[in-house]
């Protein structure tokens, strides 16, 4: 499954933005200083800013970033020091000097030296730096109430449900062991026995619960939920944002989902199917194909070094398997683990992606997740821009598209016959990797319904899409829907997963168009890629990028084909 990025202590970790161990010796704090042995520039653009004192302050900023990149990696792996939590900040607020400098005397954004680029950088900055001023993640309080949590607002309200439920889901008790959410998914798509398989399906109830606890009055998403759909209300959907970003009108959003949906449904026809049989009726490639947990690892890189894109040579960092001494990883997900600059001599230091992960059983889900993530981490290494600019793009289904460039390959036959030495049939592939796409529309289409009237009952909302186009038998007594944390953790990201397969799939028809299939190995893949798609961070908009490669604004035509490749089976 695609993953969410974790809780960050910035604010500002989306509007402005959007993860391995460094055996690269650690960057200074400031450009005055040496670092790896040269003096670090500013950017790939130094000599585009004409004003001395924002391109001082764009490399302080480059340099806060920095910081921060290294302090949250180390927390993420157990690694995190105070030394490492003071210099973020230190670094911090020099950049907010430097930044707060420049209006001393008025507002230096109306100076004509200024490009609109520049502006824009100073914004970004100021959003990021703005963001970490207002607020970190809000810590739990021990023993404190749900209704004084409510109290404290949205973000410490989801917090603590996220955290709940990090832990709920990553101790699940089937009987005889504890795995994670994922192992149960992973065991559903394997156990013959029906019986069994209901039994697993509500082994993840109390994981539920810490989402929806009975779906009364009590359950944290009913009181998250208010909060959540009034700042959309004043802040501007997510949803919006990220379509109106890839040149989607926000109107078509919901019209086009539902189009997936009904094609899934003449897809598969009217048959019906109890939730717990789900992944047994889209799990016949997954019991068919198996991956060692010891393996999906070195068949990635592997198949990534072969696209010219080899993680080792880009330095990617990997922390992918569950020790005590680590914090939990609820969901997989990749960051920075430092940002690309360019040095004096006009040296290229690439940004350093970070991939984490709790894989614990391996097959064809976790490797397809880790391929996923990969294609996360390589996006992250070929980033070349302006140091305000780089950072993920400005449409997180951009994002999300991009990763799943390779990991759909998972679903071809060719593919797998390459990659594991065994294959099964078109439609059977096609059908079992877009059900895990089908499902995720349902969840986008559930939070875009329940924000739009958040007076809804949410297992009667989930229940009537899931019945409609999925052909799932009804149970509203179960709040099933509510095992994806993703769901509290930052609301509206699930259309992410919904809309970047449209993205993924109408740029890889214009990718095969140009280049052919890159099944077996392309190794001018990558740089290809880098160069017309990864490169650009912030600095272009994602639907201009999708634009020059695809012609247009993504449209859903090209997954709809995808899908209906399922249609013989």
């Amino acid at each position: 499954m695609p993953a969410i990025r974790p809780w960050w202590t910035d604010g500002a970790r989306r509007q402005a933005t959007n993860v391995r161990h460094s055996g690269r010796p650690p960057r200074d704090e400031h450009a005055d200083v040496d670092c790896s042995g040269q003096r670090c520039g500013p950017g790939r653009y130094p000599d585009d800013v004409t004003d001395p004192q924002l391109a001082a302050a764009e490399s302080l900023y480059l340099d806060a970033r920095d910081a921060h990149d290294r302090a949250v990696i180390g927390d993420a792996r157990g690694e995190g020091s105070p030394d490492l939590t003071a210099t973020a900040e230190a670094a911090a607020g020099r950049a907010r000097t430097a930044l707060n400098a420049l209006h001393a005397n008025g507002d230096r954004r109306t100076n004509p030296a200024w490009s609109a680029d520049d502006t824009r950088a100073y914004d970004v900055m100021r959003e990021w730096i703005d963001g970490l001023n207002a607020a970190g993640a809000p810590a739990a309080v021990p023993g404190e109430s749900w209704a004084a949590t409510a109290e404290r607002g949205l973000d410490a309200l989801s917090v603590r449900i996220a955290d709940e439920y990090g832990r709920a889901q990553s101790e699940v008790d089937i009987g005889d062991v504890t795995v994670t959410r994922l192992g149960v998914l992973d065991r559903l798509a394997a156990e013959p026995d029906s019986r069994r398989r209901r039994e697993l399906f509500f082994a993840l109830d109390p994981t539920w619960q810490t989402i929806d606890a009975d779906g009364g009055v009590a359950s944290p998403y009913l009181r998250m939920l208010p909060l959540s759909a009034d700042r959309w209300s004043r802040r501007g959907s997510p949803v919006d944002r990220n379509a109106a970003a890839l040149g989607i009108s926000p109107a078509d959003v919901e019209p086009q989902l539902v189009a997936i949906l009904e094609t899934w449904r003449d897809v598969i026809g009217a048959t019906r199917v109890q939730p717990w049989d789900w992944w047994y009726e889209a799990g016949a490639t997954t019991r068919a194909l198996r991956a060692p947990v010891t393996r999906i690892h070195a068949i990635s890189d592997a198949y990534h070094a072969s696209l010219g894109a080899d993680p080792r040579r880009l330095d990617v960092g990997f922390d992918l398997f569950p020790r005590g001494d680590r914090p939990l990883v609820p969901v997989a997900y990749t960051e920075f683990g430092g940002r690309p600059r360019r040095l004096p001599d006009g040296e290229r230091v690439p940004a350093r992606p970070w991939v984490m992960a709790a894989y614990t059983g391996g097959g064809l889900g976790e490797l397809t997740e880790l391929i996923h993530e990969t294609g996360h981490a390589i996006h992250i290494a070929a980033i070349d821009t302006r140091p305000a600019f780089a950072d993920w793009p400005d449409s997180d289904a951009f994002t999300e598209g991009l990763a799943e460039l390779t990991a759909l390959d998972t679903a071809e036959p060719t593919w797998q016959h390459r990659w594991l030495g065994a294959s099964v049939p078109e439609q059977v592939a096609i059908h079992d990797r877009y059900a895990d796409v089908a499902l995720d529309v349902c969840w986008a289409l559930f939070e875009i319904r329940m924000h739009a009237d958040p007076d809804q009952v949410p297992n009667d909302v989930w229940t009537e899409l899931t019945a409609t186009y999925l052909g799932i038998a009804p149970h509203p007594e179960a709040s099933w829907w509510a095992m994806r944390g993703q769901l509290v953790q930052e609301p509206g990201y699930m259309v992410n997963y919904a809309l970047g397969p449209i993205v993924a799939a109408d740029l890889r028809a214009a990718i095969r168009h140009t280049r052919g299939d890159w099944v077996d190995g392309d190794p001018a893949w990558y740089e290809w890629l880098s160069d017309h798609v990864y490169r650009w961070g912030l600095e272009r908009s994602s639907g201009a990028v999708f634009a020059d490669v695809v012609g247009r604004p993504p449209t859903s035509d090209a997954l709809l084909a995808e899908i209906r490749r399922a249609r013989a089976r």
